[in-house]
């Protein structure tokens, strides 16, 4: 890092050129200043080239700050510049859980020894794209959908999600063996509904999502009891 300069590219053989806007050089550095306020230090930082008087003030050197935690802007903000917070951690649910400390989500990128472990880390990490031991590569795979997720963005580009993203979705719904079966409202909660109704309809919900097999099974047959029930002939006249 120390060995790496920034200044005018056809000034001299520099290794990083100036950044796009000056506001934006201003507010790195207004972003390294407040971690120092916070008690961050910078344990490397590149160098200047020759400027010279003319050069414009859009040149900021790669940074390494240490010390820093998750009060400094550094660690909350995009800064979108060439600066490497690290911070120390003694588990890898520590470090999950700080890489999750953020409003962002856009990537990841995680670097062991261990490729499982590694692997581990990133699945837990709430972002949209994430590379193993390797920087932003899932960008240059064109068949992954890119994109982050919470304040880093929504929706995909590239990839088959990427296309279903411009696609408009209808949903349609049939009968799948027309016209042996068809789908029918059952009778007990057909308008005007029977006084049966609310107790049919509790008996489905449990069929349905009874807590164990038995209660289920128990509920499917009170339930066609009931349905039995209502087309005998008994329970007809009974409802004139």
């Amino acid at each position: 890092i120390k060995s790496i300069s920034v200044g005018p590219p056809l000034s001299g053989r520099y290794d990083m050129g100036a950044i796009c806007m000056i506001e934006h050089s201003e507010r790195l550095q207004n972003l390294v200043n407040d971690a120092l306020d916070k008690g961050a230090e910078i344990a490397v930082r590149g160098s200047f080239g020759n400027l010279g008087e003319d050069a414009v003030d859009q040149f900021f050197p790669p940074t390494v700050l240490v010390n820093v935690n998750h009060t400094m802007k550094i660690m909350q903000e995009e800064a979108f510049g060439p600066i490497l917070p690290i911070m120390k951690f003694s588990s890898d649910e520590e470090v999950i859980q700080l890489a999750n400390d953020s409003k962002y989500g856009l990537g990841c990128a995680v670097f062991s020894g261990n490729q499982k472990r590694a692997i581990k880390i990133a699945s837990q990490v709430h972002c949209g794209v994430a590379a193993i031991n390797d920087f932003a590569s899932s960008y240059m795979c064109q068949s992954l959908p890119f994109g982050g997720v919470k304040d880093s963005g929504f929706g995909r580009f590239a990839g088959v999600e990427g296309l279903r993203a411009c696609c408009l979705v209808k949903a349609v719904v049939e009968d799948r063996w027309w016209p042996y079966v068809k789908t029918m409202i059952p009778k007990p909660i057909q308008y005007p509904v029977s006084e049966n109704g609310f107790a049919f309809q509790q008996l489905l919900v449990e069929t349905l999502y009874g807590i164990s097999v038995w209660d289920r099974l128990q509920s499917l047959v009170n339930l066609l009891k009931m349905i039995s029930e209502q087309k005998s002939p008994i329970t007809r006249r009974k409802s004139r």
